[in-house]
């Protein structure tokens, strides 16, 4: 390079110098300065993107940062300061792909416990008819949803359309406490199974972060959605058909 100003670029743009008239009118003038400067700024693209995209397109990621050090060992010439910015990125990025992998699995762990549990108690305790202790009178219903829930009205505003209350009870799924709701529509019998989320944790909130959205899928014979809105936390559970339970799951996550 034969710029005298083309190993300032680096400091220049850190310091936002860069932004100032002179830089401007010689980066106007020489490409080799100019072509610098888009590296740098290409490459805090790509830790930005690392860190702050939701759901992350971990292999196109990982091509771009195995470039990017890649391309960082083959000039030489670049200041000891630089070569850091480009390990420590680098070590940022691969850090997020590997909490990304990890609170993916975890977060699908934890959701196909609860669908599975869930569709178990569905098949205990209204298909069989297993002998439990349910709460019909609504003022035992509001209470029961008030120590569970935190919220009275939860069991009033999530029921489906033309089904009625049959019963609550608390019940337990993957280790945690939910409210059972069984609600009927005369000829069909659903369940609904809501809790307050724990308060959340930085490790929870990352976990959270790349876990699943909304779903419905098939559990042995029944269809089991969820969902999360604000603090609570829902899932149902049906014989019907996967869309007529993905229906019912917005409707009642609208609702919470």
């Amino acid at each position: 390079m034969n710029c005298p100003n083309y190993e300032q670029v680096t400091d220049a743009y850190l310091s936002g110098e860069i932004d100032g008239a002179d830089w401007r009118s010689h980066l106007n003038c020489c490409p080799d300065c100019a072509a610098k400067l888009q590296a740098e700024s290409d490459f805090d693209l790509i830790v930005k993107h690392a860190v702050n995209e939701e759901r992350l397109q971990t292999r196109q990621l990982e091509a771009h940062v195995r470039a990017e050090i890649r391309k960082s060992r083959k000039l030489w010439h670049i200041p000891t300061f630089t070569k850091m910015r480009y390990g420590i990125a680098a070590t940022v990025t691969f850090g997020v792909l590997g909490l990304a992998t990890f609170g993916y699995s975890k977060g699908r762990m934890d959701h196909n416990a609860v669908c599975s549990d869930a569709a178990d108690d569905h098949q205990e305790e209204i298909v069989a008819k297993a002998p439990k202790k349910w709460r019909s009178d609504m003022k035992q219903v509001e209470a029961l949803s008030a120590k569970i829930v935190g919220d009275p009205s939860v069991a009033e505003r999530v029921a489906p359309a033309g089904y009625h209350l049959i019963g609550a009870r608390v019940c337990t799924l993957h280790d945690k406490d939910y409210m059972h709701l069984d609600f009927s529509d005369g000829s069909n019998e659903i369940s609904l199974f809501v809790r307050r989320l724990d308060s959340p944790t930085l490790k929870s909130r990352l976990i959270d972060l790349f876990s699943s959205d909304d779903s419905v899928e098939r559990v042995e014979t029944f269809s089991v959605g969820s969902a999360e809105r604000h603090d609570l936390s829902l899932v149902v559970v049906s014989s019907s058909p996967v869309p007529d339970v993905q229906k019912l799951v917005n409707d009642a996550a609208s609702r919470l």
